[in-house]
């Protein structure tokens, strides 16, 4: 009986200096815009600042391709379903592209989580190469003026003196903070609020009696 004993004390004894599971990883998986999603946001670069607003207005197929058409004050952003950046309209031309689009986010965020981009970016003024490396840094709480967010905090490095972070919020969809550098001029947004659009209807089960009748 003795020996019985010993042996299970042994084994309680291994078990409390066994490590502790590693906590779960944090991650965020690509969100669902929908239309009428609202956020305003606070910007300031250099001396000026102001307010803008960006509104989900629709989803639009391009080339058998589904983009979010985000518009920003009188700016309507392309986005894909992943929220890369395909493009500006104004006045429903074309003001500025990068092929393939711009991959601000790569699904599901994690910390530590980093990738390469090589496209190439088209404006008014021109077209470029881009070469431009994106980091997910870190999950850490924001406090901007639309409230306190636990967030993914990324980074964007591009060309020399071409530098981003930004703040994503999975609670709000899209980005709470950002800090921007280009060259010289540095700018920054904070989130003032966020207005989520109306939940779309749900689709009857197929088969199912039109307009909730029922037998």
């Amino acid at each position: 009986m003795r020996w019985l004993l010993a042996v299970l004390l042994a084994i309680l004894s291994l078990a409390s200096c066994a490590p502790a599971p590693p906590p779960p990883r944090l991650t965020a998986t690509a969100p669902e815009w929908r239309v009428g999603d609202r956020w305003r946001h606070t910007w300031r670069a250099g001396t000026e600042q102001g307010t803008k607003t960006s509104e989900v207005l629709s989803v639009r197929e391009v080339g058998g391709v589904p983009f979010y058409v985000l518009r920003v004050d009188t700016v309507a952003r392309y986005y894909t379903f992943n929220l890369h950046w395909a493009a500006n309209e104004v006045e429903s031309r074309v003001a500025a592209r990068a092929q393939p689009p711009q991959p601000w986010f790569t699904w599901p965020l994690e910390v530590g989580k980093q990738w390469n981009y090589q496209g190439t970016y088209e404006d008014q003024e021109g077209k470029g190469r881009l070469n431009e490396t994106y980091s997910v840094i870190a999950m850490e709480p924001v406090e901007v003026p639309a409230g306190k967010f636990s967030a993914f905090k990324l980074s964007r490095q591009g060309a020399p003196g071409s530098t981003d972070e930004y703040w994503y919020a999975p609670e709000v969809r899209w980005y709470v903070k950002w800090l921007g550098r280009r060259g010289n001029e540095t700018f920054d947004e904070v989130l003032l609020d966020f207005v989520p659009g109306p939940t779309p209807p749900r689709s009857p089960p197929a088969g199912g009696p039109p307009g909730g009748a029922r037998e």
